[in-house]
């Protein structure tokens, strides 16, 4: 008979660098949090946020680099990738590249108010 038991093997030597990982784009999203939503008080601090901004924004894009290396790189090596593992890194790179395009208006949206709040007061009439 067949056993229809899964064994749930765990690789320990992959554990720290799964652990770095999940740190880091934990303290990318923490970084990124005020960009979430923006509202008034949002609008003294933006000039600080520009640094929280490119380093969130920095450590997304070389995580998602990095998955698309490790997906697809054995594919120049002769090795078959399976098609599931492409769509779905193509599916999360999607969702990432939103998010970042997201964040970046938000930001944007926050530096236009800000700089014209700072140009307004400076008008002598």
């Amino acid at each position: 008979m067949y056993n229809a038991r899964v064994k749930l093997a765990l690789d320990w030597k992959k554990l720290p660098g799964v652990l770095i990982a999940v740190v880091l784009l934990g303290i990318a999203v923490i970084l990124l949090e005020p960009f979430f939503k923006i509202d008034r008080s949002d609008y003294e601090k933006g000039a600080s946020s520009v640094y929280r901004l490119a380093i969130g924004l920095t450590i997304l894009l070389i995580y998602l680099g990095k998955w698309f290396f490790d997906v697809f790189s054995p594919q120049g090596l002769g090795y078959k990738v399976s098609g599931l593992k492409g769509a779905l890194l193509v599916a999360l790179a999607m969702v990432i590249m939103a998010f970042v395009v997201f964040i970046i208006i938000q930001a944007g949206s926050l530096y236009l108010t800000t700089a014209a709040s700072e140009s307004s007061s400076e008008i002598p009439f």
